[in-house]
């Protein structure tokens, strides 16, 4: 039996999926209060790996967002991967945060993502939506002010995270199943290390 399990801690969101037998479609949890993921995380995996009536020691694949995005939520995310392949023998893959809200929708065409940054910015990102599964970056990883995000787009991410009046395009997927559907697309993982985005904004507000 593979089972996969997604993770993703980096967004305002808290999302955690679940696929393979006996699941007929992917199962997915997504919990957005204020209590810390730390908390929750292996919470939702009990609830999910039960409801599907699998084991943990079932799980074949761990799949985590690494970043951008929350700094704590980055860390929790990637502790609790490593501790479940630690303790049940299963590989892990990692996936950018940006890629992964792009792979929330279909193509053709482009769209911008964007994921928490630090006060009143967002990590951004432009992505190419072909007719594969894995979308490609056509700009590189920039911070913007929120009141520049209006003259971009149209923008996937994560719905709890406020983005003014830019336009918005209504993804098919959460994040957690975009990540499923990269790693079935046979995409390589990243680093299993945290991506974090650090320094002076690259676009301060009004430039």
């Amino acid at each position: 039996m593979s089972v996969t399990l997604s993770i993703v801690t980096c967004g305002p969101q808290l999302e955690i999926a679940l696929s393979g037998p006996p699941l007929i479609v992917t199962s997915v949890v997504r919990l957005g209060g204020v209590t810390r993921r730390s908390s929750l995380v292996l919470a939702a995996v009990d609830l999910l790996v039960e409801d599907a009536g699998v084991a943990r020691n079932e799980l074949s694949t761990v799949i985590i967002s690494r970043g951008p995005g929350s700094f704590t939520g980055i860390r929790s995310g990637l502790a609790t991967a490593r501790g479940l392949a630690a303790a049940l023998g299963c590989r892990i893959l990692a996936y950018n945060s940006l890629l992964a809200q792009a792979a929330r929708v279909d193509g053709p065409g482009q769209v911008w993502t964007a994921q928490p940054g630090r006060r009143g910015e967002v990590y951004a990102r432009a992505f190419k939506l072909g007719e594969g599964q894995v979308p490609e970056p056509v700009t590189e990883l920039e911070i913007f002010q929120l009141s520049d995000l209006v003259e971009r787009g149209p923008w996937v991410a994560a719905e709890a995270l406020p983005l003014g009046e830019a336009r918005r395009q209504a993804p098919l997927r959460t994040a957690a199943e975009a990540l499923i559907r990269l790693s079935e697309a046979g995409l390589a993982s990243e680093k299993i290390e945290p991506l974090y985005v650090e320094g002076p904004p690259i676009h301060p507000g009004g430039s």
